[in-house]
């Protein structure tokens, strides 16, 4: 009589012989978990840099743009205006056994400056959950707090985490946002020092929320998102025109428009977002939509 086929083979090197392996990994996680609960290690770091010249490097910067470099992982993210005069600085709340929070400040030769922070999960996923079951400290998050008086380029990674970004009252110059697999909050809730050049937002596999972008009022806005929905609202005083890409890959994407713009390039020429001819001319938004297996919607508010 032959062997039969199938994956429930005598051997258990079939399915059951993974269902086994997968339940002897999943006790040696477990196991490895409990005994790691009373190792933990709270942090919950205050790190505040001073920055170098007059008021941070702000009236006196003679065009100098400084950077901030952001790589988080596996937590819940904050970045948010600090007071004028201070510093950057990043506070924290995270278990030193199952994470990691990295951050330094480069000053460069001619008083520019470069900021990094790099947050990670260096305890695997499921040993990290099962300790999380088990009674752990799980709370975890990075509090990046940015000065509004000097000129800053923003660089954001995340990944697997929430991430809630606030960029009202900031001098940003430009910023480039990538994201995947997690949410994404982005409010600008009062116009920034100058208009921005480019605001670059990329994201997969997550959902995406921003609100009043026109206080941010970059000359150029590309949004690409895939496998997920996003709402945009372009509400707030455009201080200039605007040229607006959007890409959508397996999703949706919901745009609201304030009334005071001229809004080009929408899927209806007709439509009723061109404004009547007006004595000042109104900012002219200029759309160019890209949609495969999702959709676009461009409402005016």
């Amino acid at each position: 009589m032959g062997i039969k086929s199938g994956c429930l083979k005598p051997t258990l090197f079939g399915c059951l012989g993974l269902i086994v392996f997968g339940l002897i990994f999943g006790g040696i996680s477990a196991f490895l978990a409990l005994r790691g609960l009373d190792k933990q290690q709270i942090e919950e770091p205050e790190l505040t840099h001073q920055l170098p010249g007059p008021a941070g490097g702000g009236e006196g910067s003679s065009g100098r743009v400084n950077q901030v470099i952001l790589d988080l992982g596996e937590g819940e993210f904050k970045i948010r205006p600090a007071h004028p005069g201070e510093g950057v600085s990043v506070d924290a709340h995270y278990d030193r056994e199952v994470h990691e929070l990295q951050e330094d400040l480069e000053v460069r030769p001619d008083s520019s400056w470069v900021y990094r922070v790099r947050f990670r999960r260096t305890m695997p996923a499921l040993q990290a959950l099962f300790r999380a079951l088990m009674g752990a400290d799980a709370e975890t998050y990075v509090r990046v707090n940015l000065p509004p008086d000097v000129p800053l380029a923003l660089t954001i990674r995340s990944e697997k985490g929430g991430l809630e970004a606030d960029l009202g009252g900031l001098w940003l110059t430009e910023a480039d946002i990538r994201f995947r697999m997690g949410g994404f909050s982005l409010s600008v809730d009062e116009p920034l020092r100058e208009p921005m050049d480019r605001l670059s937002i990329v994201g997969r596999m997550g959902g995406f929320e921003a609100g009043d972008l026109g206080n941010a009022s970059p000359r150029s806005l590309d949004l690409d998102w895939r496998m997920g929905g996003a709402s945009v609202d372009l509400d707030g005083p455009w201080a200039s025109d605007a040229d607006i890409r959007m890409t959508v890959r397996m999703g949706g994407m919901v745009v609201l428009v304030p009334e005071e713009v001229d809004a080009r390039g929408v899927p209806d020429p007709g439509y009723h977002l061109r404004r009547d001819a007006a004595e000042v001319p109104p900012p002219v938004l200029r759309f160019s939509l890209s949609q495969r297996m999702g959709e676009i919607e461009v409402f005016r508010r």
